[in-house]
């Protein structure tokens, strides 16, 4: 008599004396997943994906929700930390898909292979802010009414508290976000150009994350990647993964604008606490014991007050925080770089001296801030003497001088300006300049 698959997998257990109770928890666990992923209160991923707008019943359904979510600090916001993504939920390619086609954008010889899709990585670039702060979007058909209302409740908040539209996509229009539930929550930041991604998958569809995941294409970075984080924040580098330590860079000044705004640690767009911790114990630490970082219930004062200058929106002049010192007030007089990039990652002035460009140099400049993923650009060019980047005949030596270089290259960064000189100073293996 023939067995049934199921004897079959009993009979091998006996024989190999496996644990049943650790067997049959283990099969629960799959039902429970699948049965999870099946029932999902927000999307249907059986369904196939299909570009749609949000309609006036969704809108309506947020006002007559009965049962709102209750505020609460305790939102899992892990699915915004993907260690394989740039900060977590950053993209730098426009299509994420494994599928998307490489191409060897070095040379020949080259074993680099950059993604067919750039991130451009700046706010203060005018072309990467929304024309008439009007951004265009549609919605994946795999979101249920829940998933849709959740949407249609953070675009209300954009729409009622800041003078960004985001509008159905019309048929003219050519550069425009789609919102679909794929890996976990990412976004590119600021408009990229044509059909530009914003996942809301599994983990993503509270009120606060979703309003996260859109700010980002609004145009705006995490809150601690700023220059000045670290006079706000103490970052426990004991509590990461080494190799996820570029995941704590922070931003020069000449990428991204303050705004005429204060560090702000109830900033939606703060990392949380736990943020890539590698053993459950914090990751970042305020300076000032008495507040808390990373809440996902919606917007802070100063996120609505930065969202509306950004877009030169009509309220965008009060400022709910009081003016910057004037430290910062100082740095934000510096000029953006026109210095050109040489191919040894040094930069010298037209006259082969090395020198600072800068008066500031000696005090700004720093093995933190020379070798930052985005303030070297700005600092080798201009502080070269400062940040001991002279020229040097002695080019012999050809290496990666970072753990993750080879995955910043396959993202493509070794060819984009902003990232230029910090890649071709630390990863000239990786960028096969040598």
């Amino acid at each position: 008599m023939a067995l049934s698959t199921f004897q079959i997998i009993v009979v091998q257990l006996v024989s190999h004396q496996i644990n049943f109770n650790f067997f049959f928890k283990f099969i629960l666990l799959i039902i429970c997943v699948n049965f999870n992923e099946a029932n999902n209160q927000f999307f249907d991923k059986s369904i196939p994906d299909a570009e749609t707008l949000l309609t006036q019943a969704d809108f309506h359904r947020v006002t007559q929700r009965q049962k709102r979510q209750q505020p609460t600090e305790n939102i899992n916001d892990s699915a915004m930390y993907n260690k394989e993504r740039f900060e977590g939920d950053i993209l730098t390619a426009v299509n994420p898909a494994a599928s998307l086609p490489l191409k060897n954008t070095v040379n020949e010889d080259s074993s680099v292979k950059t993604q067919d899709g750039l991130q451009r990585n700046a706010v203060r670039q005018s072309y990467l802010k929304w024309p008439r702060a009007r951004i265009p979007y549609t919605v994946s058909s795999q979101y249920t009414s829940y998933g849709r209302e959740r949407i249609a409740e953070a675009i209300d908040e954009y729409h009622k508290k800041t003078c960004v539209e985001w509008t159905p996509k019309a048929a003219n229009d050519i550069d425009y976000v789609h919102i679909l539930p794929d890996d976990g929550c990412y976004s590119l930041v600021g408009k990229v150009g044509g059909k530009q991604p914003v996942s809301l998958g599994e983990g993503c569809m509270t009120i606060g994350i979703v309003i996260h995941e859109l700010m980002h294409s609004v145009g705006f970075f995490h809150e601690q990647s700023r220059t000045d984080r670290d006079d706000y924040v103490n970052i426990l580098w004991d509590n990461i993964d080494p190799t996820l330590r570029d995941q704590f860079d922070k931003y020069s000044q000449n990428m991204i604008d303050y705004l005429g705004a204060k560090y702000d640690y109830s900033s939606v767009m703060h990392y949380g606490p736990l943020a890539f911790s590698k053993n459950g114990k914090p990751t970042i630490e305020p300076k000032e014991k008495s507040v808390t970082i990373g809440q996902r219930l919606g917007f802070s004062p100063t996120d609505l007050y930065k969202v509306n200058k950004l877009y030169n929106c009509p309220n965008s002049n009060t400022n709910p925080q009081q003016q910057q010192t004037s430290q910062q007030q100082k740095q934000q007089q510096l000029p953006v770089p026109i210095s050109v990039v040489s191919t040894s990652g040094s930069v010298a002035s037209s006259n082969n001296k090395c020198i600072d460009l800068l008066s500031e140099c000696p005090y700004i400049a720093n093995k933190d801030t020379c070798n930052s993923m985005f303030s070297s650009s700005f600092l080798q060019a201009n502080c070269p003497k400062s940040c001991n980047n002279c020229p040097s005949n002695n080019n012999t030596d050809c290496n990666d001088n970072k753990d993750w270089c080879s995955r910043w290259a396959i993202s493509g960064m070794c060819d984009l300006y902003i990232f230029q000189s910090y890649m071709l100073s630390n990863c000239q293996m990786s960028c096969g300049v040598c």
